[in-house]
């Protein structure tokens, strides 16, 4: 696994050379995500297990609509020997004028987060928006396959950076066009491998996975171990049938806590 790199302003165009360049090398890669953000600020009335779809949507798109993303980590793997991570610092985010859960904040600051430093030498979200079509990861002609643990927010986020969709029928839509249905959500695949449950961190343990690099609730450090979980679940619980055939992973285009 190659090391994490850190991107802020001072190094964005550099890193975005390097990103770039990465991403067309691989063929069809996977792309794994993870973001941070100051909490949610609405949550419905009724228990998340009673809401429909709609309804469902519906709190994650105000939410979405008011939430300021601070960090997103994203780690690209051909799924076999390449890999190469970054940790994107972002700017958006202002502790004393922007809607926040005091209690997300506290804890993004206690894993290493430093708000004040972001919000001075962060990027704009929409820059890497650019990026990500600069490229080729999203978009018609992407062959990316996208990858991320309990993932709604995190499509939300970066969706909102490209164009966050009104309905939840526009947001699948939209998951069609950037990424061509080519999303898995870890969430949904433990449905099917014995054995696994919880957080990020409980699967990771479970498989024998060990964090490579940063801590928990750091967005580069939470998309590598993502990486890492998703390429030994799909070698232990998907790996090729006993004709040789690569078998087909469940749950595709499914986001946990939105559409599945």
């Amino acid at each position: 696994m190659a090391s994490l790199r850190q991107v802020d302003i001072r190094n964005f165009y550099i890193e975005s050379a390097s990103f770039i360049q990465f991403s067309r090398r691989c063929r069809s890669p996977f792309v794994f995500f993870d973001t941070e953000f100051p909490g949610c600020i609405f949550r419905s009335s009724k228990h998340h297990t009673l809401l429909s779809p709609a309804e469902r949507y519906s709190v994650l798109k105000l939410n979405a609509d008011v939430i300021r993303p601070i960090q997103v980590g994203i780690t690209i793997s051909d799924g076999a020997t390449s890999t190469a991570s970054w940790q994107f610092e972002l700017r958006d985010f202002d502790l004393h004028s922007h809607p926040h859960a005091p209690s997300s904040v506290a804890l993004l600051e206690s894993s290493g987060i430093n708000l004040t430093r972001n919000r001075q030498l962060g990027i704009p979200s929409v820059w890497l928006a650019h990026l990500l079509l600069d490229a080729g990861l999203v978009g018609d002609f992407s062959r990316a396959t996208w990858v991320a643990f309990h993932g709604c927010y995190d499509f939300a986020i970066l969706f909102k950076a490209l164009r966050l969709s009104e309905t939840m029928e526009e947001f699948i839509a939209l998951t069609m066009w950037y990424f061509g249905g080519r999303i898995y959500d870890i969430k949904c695949l433990i449905r099917r491998c014995d054995g696994l449950y919880g957080g990020l961190e409980k699967v990771a343990e479970k498989l024998g996975v060990k964090r490579a690099e940063g801590k928990a609730h750091q967005a580069g450090s939470d998309s590598l171990l993502t990486c890492k979980v998703f390429l030994r679940m799909k070698k232990v619980y998907f790996g090729p049938s006993d004709d040789g055939k690569e078998k087909k992973m469940p749950f595709e285009g499914l986001i946990f806590g939105l559409n599945s």
